[in-house]
């Protein structure tokens, strides 16, 4: 009695399925500061409570959670075909967390070169009023992001 052949095809399909969920599964990649931003030094001169928000916490897995398959086998004397429908129940079991409270805060940052900027961020620990601090504007933005800085 010999086997029929079907194993490697069925075999290559599950590494296929296999390779292609964890390529789907990987986390996204940084965030990279353009190569033609204008980066200015500076000082926070001032720094303002503006309000607190809630922001949503990441979900540690993000996929769909439901999924569909199908599959066929033939051979002599008789074949069969079936489908199958999974549901990821984690999803319904685990409630997501609750959202975070962030305190925002508007810098007031004078820079080297004698400008003025307003910045709106939350709070970072060492951004206190005195602190050197990086003001990166991205592609011309009027709205630079800030970052403590030990350049100054």
């Amino acid at each position: 009695m010999t086997l029929a052949r079907p194993l490697p095809p069925l075999f290559a399909l599950f590494v296929t399925a296999a390779l292609l969920s964890a390529c789907a599964s990987q986390p996204q990649p940084p965030k990279v500061t353009p190569v033609n931003a204008t980066v200015k030094l500076g000082r926070v001169t001032e720094k303002t409570y503006l309000s607190r928000v809630d922001v949503d916490q990441a979900v540690p897995y993000g996929g769909t959670g439901v999924g569909v398959g199908a599959g066929g086998f033939g051979g002599n004397g008789g074949g069969g075909v079936g489908v199958g429908l999974s549901f990821d129940l984690t999803r319904l079991f685990n409630r997501p967390p609750p959202p975070q409270q962030i305190d925002l805060f508007q810098y007031k940052v004078q820079a080297q070169d004698g400008t003025l900027a307003a910045v709106n961020a939350p709070a970072a620990p060492g951004l206190e009023v005195g602190t050197c601090v990086r003001l990166t504007y991205a592609d011309g933005a009027t709205q630079p992001q800030m970052g403590p800085s030990n350049e100054c």
